[in-house]
This record gives C-alpha cells, structure tokens and sequence, in this order.
C-alpha cells in the first residue's frame, strides 16, 4: 500500500472514531448519528459540535470523503485485511454527508 494511500486511510479511520467516541450538541434538525446495518455508528452531533455547525460539519465531511476519493477511495487496499474497514468507513461517511446535507440547508 502506498504511504499516501496508508495515510489518508488512516486519517479517515482515526477522525471517524474520534466521532464516534463523544456526543456532542447538534443542531435539531440533524440526526445525532447515522448507522450503517452492520451497527457501524457515524457520531454526526461530535462533528457538528467540533465544526460549529452542520454547514460547516458538511464541508469538513465532503472535504475528508474528497481527499480518499481522490487517493482511490478503498481500491488501493483492496487485497489487504483492512479493506472491509474501509469500505464500512467510506459508506458511513457516505451517509453522514447524505444526512448533514437535508439538516444543513
């Protein structure tokens, strides 16, 4: 696996457990979390509280999802036993823009 590849894995899987690890105070009109059919849990209320509001949560998120996209989101790490992982990380990232987008307006 490439070191970019390696790091923007790795920033991606600490920053969204880093989201899931506190609550924080979210906007009402915004789910406090999203969660995949696996129980993978994306902490939307910690990453508002953190970036002050769900517009700015929005940015960060699609900001985070663009710098994996760009590195080829999971398929650099395909053959790998971390693969899995990021797949459930991109599509629960996935969701939780797809969520601050109907709060943030």
């Amino acid at each position: 696996m490439s070191n970019l590849t390696e790091s923007v894995a790795r920033h991606v899987v600490f920053a969204i457990a880093g989201f899931s690890m506190c609550s924080g105070g979210a906007s009402a009109a915004c789910p406090a979390y999203v969660e995949l059919s696996s129980g993978t849990v994306f902490d939307l209320a910690k990453l508002i509280a953190d970036n002050g509001s769900p517009s700015a949560a929005l940015e960060k998120a699609r900001a985070d999802l663009a710098q994996v996209n760009r590195a080829g989101e999971c398929s650099t790490i395909e053959h790998t036993r971390r693969h899995a992982e990021c797949v459930e990380i991109v599509e629960a990232t996935h969701r939780a823009v797809a969520a601050l987008e109907r709060c943030a307006r």
